[in-house]
């Protein structure tokens, strides 16, 4: 077991009345000054890279033992403490609960911090080499006892195991297009039983309804953390400026993310309507709640009868001539709280050509915020980003905007994930890469 010099950095958070520590290993010289001028924003910690994590088994040891990239593991001999965020997240009882859960053979006090500090660590320029014994990282790797395995075995729910484990493969075999889950079984969508934009006086005060609705359990759900979104949404001039229909497009993982970008979409103060594209099942077969407000809440059903998809198409054409903006999940696919970006399909972008009009790319990015779940993961808290729009180039046909749009679109993602998540975007597959 780790010893307890790992209290020490933790313990600071519930006996130091500052906002702000270092910490500094008696064995180590660094500049104070330097550090105590780091800027921690909202980050529990400021410390640098352990660049010995990057070489095998090392690197497959943090993925595997411990859940965590060895591109975001740092060094606990130098650290900058956000004391406050650590007390008021609770950091010394996460740590404890850790410490009482698992034993640590591998930099003990080191893997603790880390997994205390999970995503809510900045790296500071530079890296340091703190080796560890090769023997105990193979061992705890081939351990059905490691953390990870223990921690999955006796706190995280089966069904949810079920499903990381799908993505994996499913990144793995580049099959990027297809949902992770079983999609509610649904019927065909009859051209007689819809009008995407001709909206009858009941349609319209179902669709009130709808949104009063659906704000409230939103609110609720914030209320009681089961969706936590920053204030702070970068780049949302980009949307308050928008002066014509727009298609907008939005990485998906979870069925909250369409609340949070609605949240984007009332922060903007624009008076346009949005609407989203949905599938087919969800519209004709989702029960309940949520069934009203996938048939109510502006929503686009998409349908496999061929006259409908006709008044599907009339209808977006309209919308976006009208000025109303639609959101789309061009990845077509939702993998549960997956971070990174996946390939992007043509459909969204031809219906910018066709009407003319920008796509305005946002992007979630995640991070485990203090609430553990019941299934045994912690909630994810979002961040929004709302990039520049993306125009037609008059000058391209249509075939090559849609490739330019989907390039720029891909490549502002990444920039996203890149800077947010401090790594680089790479995929397990050898079959598919973003350029």
């Amino acid at each position: 077991k780790c010893d307890e010099v790992s209290y020490f950095k933790f313990a600071i958070s519930k006996i130091c009345k500052a906002d702000k520590a270092i910490y500094i290993d008696g064995d180590t010289d660094f500049d104070v000054e330097l550090l105590w001028s780091y800027d921690l924003g909202d980050y529990y910690a400021a410390a640098y890279h352990n660049s010995a994590f990057d070489s095998e088994p090392f690197d497959k040891y943090t993925e595997s033992v411990l859940g965590i990239s060895h591109h975001i593991y740092v060094c606990d001999k130098v650290l900058v403490l956000n004391v406050k965020l650590l007390r008021k997240t609770g950091a010394y009882e996460r740590f404890s609960m850790y410490y009482d859960f698992c034993e640590f053979s591998v930099n003990g006090a080191e893997a603790l911090f880390n997994l205390t500090c999970k995503d809510n660590i900045r790296l500071m320029d530079g890296a340091v080499f703190a080796g560890a014994d090769v023997k105990y990282a193979e061992l705890e790797i081939e351990s059905e006892n490691s953390f990870l395995n223990k921690w999955n075995r006796e706190k995280r729910a089966k069904d949810r195991l079920e499903i990381c484990k799908r993505i994996r493969d499913f990144e793995k075999d580049a099959i990027f297009d297809k949902d992770v889950e079983d999609d509610v079984p649904g019927r065909m969508i009859m051209p007689n039983e819809i009008e995407y934009v001709k909206k009858s006086f009941g349609d319209k005060l179902k669709s009130k309804i709808a949104y009063i609705m659906a704000k409230r359990f939103f609110d609720k759900a914030k209320k009681n953390k089961m969706i936590i979104i920053e204030d702070e949404i970068e780049g949302i001039e980009n949307f308050k400026s928008l002066d014509s229909g727009a298609i907008i497009t939005c990485n998906h993982f979870n069925a909250m993310d369409s609340f949070a970008m609605h949240h984007v979409y009332a922060k903007s103060g624009q008076r346009r309507k949005m609407y989203r594209v949905i599938r087919e099942g969800n519209y004709t077969s989702f029960p309940g709640f949520f069934g009203f407000l996938m048939r109510n809440f502006y929503t686009l059903p998409l349908s496999s009868n061929h006259k409908t998809m006709k008044k599907f198409m009339e209808g977006v054409s309209t919308l976006l001539q009208n000025g109303q903006f639609i959101l789309i999940y061009p990845e077509q696919s939702m993998w549960w709280n997956y971070r990174k970006p996946k390939p992007l399909k043509p459909g969204g972008f031809s219906f910018a050509i066709k009407s003319n009009v920008p796509v305005l790319p946002v992007f979630i990015t995640m991070r485990d915020s203090d609430v553990l779940g019941p299934d045994g993961y912690y909630v994810q808290k979002y961040k929004m980003h709302v990039c520049k729009p993306i125009y037609p180039d008059p000058e391209l046909n249509s075939r090559e905007n849609i490739e330019n749009m989907i390039k720029e679109n891909e490549k502002v993602w990444q920039e996203i994930y890149e800077r947010e998540y401090q790594m680089p975007l790479e995929y397990t597959t050898e079959k598919f890469t973003i350029e």
